[in-house]
């Protein structure tokens, strides 16, 4: 309750770093002495004469309104609503302030019969995701504003699980984003048909970083570093690499294998494919004809992905085709998407594999929002299912050296994670470790790491856990 919160900041300022000016050193309390703090100061806020418990109040700020019409919505009267603002204004920009940002208020209302308009006794807005400011109010009117901030840590998270509706759903459940788990999507397209292949029962393991409050809420999500999707009856993984002299990491298989196909096999997420290449009974012009690419439904607006690296070669209205991108790659690869509903890229414009270039429509001769994907080696359409395309590169030297240290350092997170779930006797499980670099940059100490693993049968020590949670946020 927000008025527990607001009565208790005595309490409050032990808890978290306070910002404004206080004492170099705060004294530690113990339990006991915390409790018998928020009682007292409990019994002082309800005390008020005149005037009920407090009682929490979340406000949300609507179009056009200020700052100050928004907290007088709380029932205070204008001129204290005021007076909160002006003392709020020093810490942060009042004016300026959107639709939708919201804070919690405790608000003491007058009892019954009463002509006393109701008491601002704590307000709390939250500036930024390990940050907020706190008011409240004494017994004599006095206001008091702390500018509070969660100190913020570095967590390396190991994530196992069991896919239960979807790979997102199931992730999420386990602390990932959505964008986390899109840029896994991506990952595995070239090898999986999540349509298809993927299905109830099927397990996936993932580490990534990210940074975490101390009361857990998750400030940002960092890089990916690994990712592993057991279906089909393979196990497929995938380790997150930056080779000596790139600019960015790029995955690799077991073995150092750059497992960056040259083309996506599914250019869009969540797919299912409603027609292949061949000959088909056009289901619009009513007559047998070649169907030269693949056919994916999917709802409209959905992102649909540069299946490679390369260059717009088109990105026009192409009659039939509605809204047409042809992407040109090398010499003799080409490929095509069609029927989109928006283009997002123009004419000469360089694109990564899984950029975005526009998304799924039902423009042209279409019968509902697909995408129809071609594509094309030395001018002549072929069935993307079974094109034969240039395979990536592999890992020697240093790299390769640097990469197995690494590898064996994801490893050991992962087993240990395994193996509190074995204990646990659970399906899923999350295991939140420290966050730190790479200990083994340069390719000696990889050699070295690589040789004491080989030696010691891969028993590396790891620093302990933080926690271990199952299915927490």
């Amino acid at each position: 309750m927000i008025f527990l919160a607001a009565a208790t900041l005595t309490v409050g300022t032990l808890l978290w770093r306070v910002v404004q000016p206080m004492p170099a050193t705060a004294t530690e309390m113990d339990p006991a002495a915390i409790l018998a703090l928020e009682t007292r100061a409990l019994t002082e806020a309800a005390s008020r004469p005149g005037f009920a418990q407090p009682v929490n109040v979340p406000v949300i700020v609507r179009a056009g309104e200020s700052l100050a019409q928004a907290v007088a919505r709380t029932g205070v009267s204008n001129s204290e609503a005021q007076a909160a603002v002006n003392l709020l204004s020093q810490a942060f920009d009042v004016v300026n302030i959107n639709k939708g940002m919201s804070f919690q208020a405790a608000i003491a209302k007058p009892q019954e019969g009463s002509r006393e308009t109701a008491q601002l006794l704590g307000l709390t807005l939250r500036t930024g995701p390990a940050k907020q400011l706190t008011l409240t109010t004494s017994h004599d009117g006095a206001m008091r504003l702390r500018a509070l901030e969660e100190s913020v840590r570095d967590e390396r998270r190991v994530a196992i699980g069991t896919i239960d509706g979807s790979l997102f759903t199931s992730a999420a459940a386990l602390g990932a984003p959505p964008g986390l788990t899109g840029e896994v999507v991506k990952l595995f397209a070239h090898k999986l048909d999540f349509e298809r292949d993927i299905k109830a029962g099927d397990t996936f393991k993932l580490v990534f970083d990210r940074k975490v409050t101390e009361s857990g809420r998750v400030v940002e999500t960092g890089n990916l570093l690994y990712a592993e999707i057991a279906a089909k009856g393979n196990v497929t993984r995938f380790y997150a690499f930056q080779r000596k002299g790139d600019k960015e990491h790029q995955f690799f298989d077991e073995t150092g294998k750059n497992i960056k196909g040259f083309l996506l096999a599914t250019p869009v997420a969540a797919p299912r494919q409603t027609s292949g290449y061949g000959m088909r009974t056009h289901p619009i012009q009513g007559f047998r004809k070649m169907h030269t690419g693949v056919d994916f439904g999917a709802p409209t607006g959905t992102p649909v992905y540069a299946a490679g690296d390369g260059v717009v070669a088109d990105a026009k209205w192409w009659g039939g085709y509605g809204r047409w991108v042809r992407v040109t790659h090398t010499k003799e690869w080409q490929t095509g998407y069609a029927h989109l509903s928006r283009i997002a890229v123009k004419p000469g414009q360089r694109v990564k594999q899984g950029e975005l270039i526009g998304y799924v429509g039902s423009t042209g001769n279409s019968t509902g929002p697909h995408l129809h994907f071609e594509v094309w080696h030395k001018n002549r359409p072929i069935n993307p299912r079974d094109a034969k395309v240039p395979q990536g590169t592999i890992l020697a030297g240093n790299d390769l050296v640097t990469f197995k240290a690494r590898k064996h350092e994801i490893d050991s997170m992962i087993a240990m994670a395994d193996t509190k779930r074995t204990q646990d006797n659970q399906l899923s499980q999350t295991l939140a470790m420290k966050a730190s670099p790479y200990q083994y940059e340069s390719g000696e100490n990889a050699n070295k790491l690589v040789a004491k693993s080989e030696r010691t049968q891969r028993n590396v020590a790891l620093k302990p856990a933080l926690s271990s949670t199952r299915g927490s946020q």
